[in-house]
């Protein structure tokens, strides 16, 4: 009899928990598992590439239907543990009766594995509150110290999984120096990356070198967190150097495009610089790429990075907490800069570009740390860790 797995996601937009997800779904055994996946919000850019063997569920609960959201105006706040506790009795009264027969069909099951895989607020209160599993687990996409900072509830709710699995290999027992009370079985498990071996289109490459020329890529949701100012200021330095011929290319969406847009007008920089958007596949911009740079402030392990390592690009990426150096150490694999440095980031993608010795080492190193990411090798762990040694 087949396994009953359950993913759980807040949206399915074009990003990296999305992109995540969708390998892991690609990857595990259909022949033992029967895989639901559970999208919580009507934003589903990427549904399309779900496998047609799972099954879709779509059920809309925001995040601030979880009980536990406005846990955090217990220490922002004066008299924030009456106002806290207000809102947890309303909701529990007036919403949480609304979300059980909103959830009536996930109820109706039994789950040997639930997971909230994109840890959020609203995913974590659909696995521990509205359905029946087995084993329950919680994938921390960043720092597990991050998420408690960012709200209590999440202090709450981790006590609550069997599980909480976290994609950076880096010690992360300090939380329980500070809090000994703690009782979070916490495992270590790269994401898989799984790299299409779709067959050029010959037209779109000549498409992209005539627009585009000899480029730097970067792959980022237009977001404050990614910091595409730094990379813009970096590249501002590069243009004025004598013989530096090369574009910069940016692949993604979000909130941020305009005032990133008119910062890059501001810098005179728009016949050298190009937002191209979201792609349904990137794979064409690697390839054509000649380096790949990521400017990013906090990450928790950078797809992007991975997914340009599998082409043999070398990386120039921010030293940000905690998964950009999990990816490629100390300038192992790749160089590291200091977060906000444009000066350092347009010295060492210069370094890089002008260094034929230093460019084939780095190209050689990419290759040789994605496969500590193949899918194949992950499974494995990803088997164990949901209970199944046989998997």
């Amino acid at each position: 009899m087949k396994k009953k797995l359950c993913f759980v996601l807040d949206q399915f937009l074009y990003g990296g928990i999305e992109r995540v997800a969708i390998n892991y779904l690609d990857t595990i055994d259909k022949n033992k598992y029967d895989i639901d996946v559970v999208i919580l919000s009507d934003i589903e850019d990427m549904v399309k590439q779900i496998p047609k063997e799972c099954n879709i569920i779509k059920i809309n609960i925001p995040r601030y239907h979880n009980p536990l959201s406005r846990a955090s105006t217990m220490v922002r706040r004066n008299a924030g543990a009456v106002i806290y506790y207000i809102t947890y009795l309303l909701k529990k009264i007036f919403i949480y009766p609304y979300d059980y027969i909103k959830t009536s069909i996930l109820r109706k099951k039994t789950y040997d594995v639930a997971i909230a895989f994109s840890g959020h607020l609203n995913d974590c209160y659909v696995v521990l509150d509205c359905m029946k599993a087995n084993k329950k687990l919680v994938w921390a996409h960043g720092m597990i110290y991050q998420y408690l900072l960012m709200s209590p509830a999440f202090e709450k709710m981790y006590s609550k999984f069997d599980k909480i699995v976290s994609i950076n290999h880096i010690d992360q027992n300090d939380i329980f120096y500070c809090k000994p009370y703690l009782k979070y079985n916490i495992v270590n498990l790269y994401n898989p990356i799984k790299i299409e071996n779709i067959k050029n289109n010959k037209n779109k490459d000549e498409y992209i070198k005539k627009k585009y020329g000899e480029y730097i890529l970067s792959v980022a949701r237009l977001d404050y967190p990614k910091d595409f100012i730094t990379l813009i200021n970096a590249f501002d330095i590069l243009v004025k150097e004598k013989n530096f011929n090369y574009n910069l290319v940016i692949v993604g969406d979000g909130p941020d495009r305009k005032k990133i847009n008119d910062y890059i007008e501001f810098k005179e920089l728009s016949k050298r610089i190009f937002l191209v958007g979201a792609q349904d596949n990137v794979s064409q911009f690697y390839e054509n790429s000649k380096l790949f740079a990521f400017s990013s402030l906090s990450e928790g392990l950078p797809t992007v990075i991975i997914e340009a390592m599998s082409k043999g690009i070398p990386v120039v990426a921010t030293d940000s907490p905690y998964g950009c150096k999990d990816i490629i150490g100390t300038d192992k694999y790749g160089l590291i800069v200091s977060v906000g440095d444009f000066k350092e980031m347009a010295n060492k993608i210069k370094e890089l570009l002008f260094n034929k010795d230093m460019y084939d080492y780095y190209s050689n190193q990419s290759l040789k740390r994605y496969n500590d990411f193949l899918p194949e090798n992950i499974i494995k762990s990803f088997y164990e860790i949901i209970g199944d040694k046989n998997g």
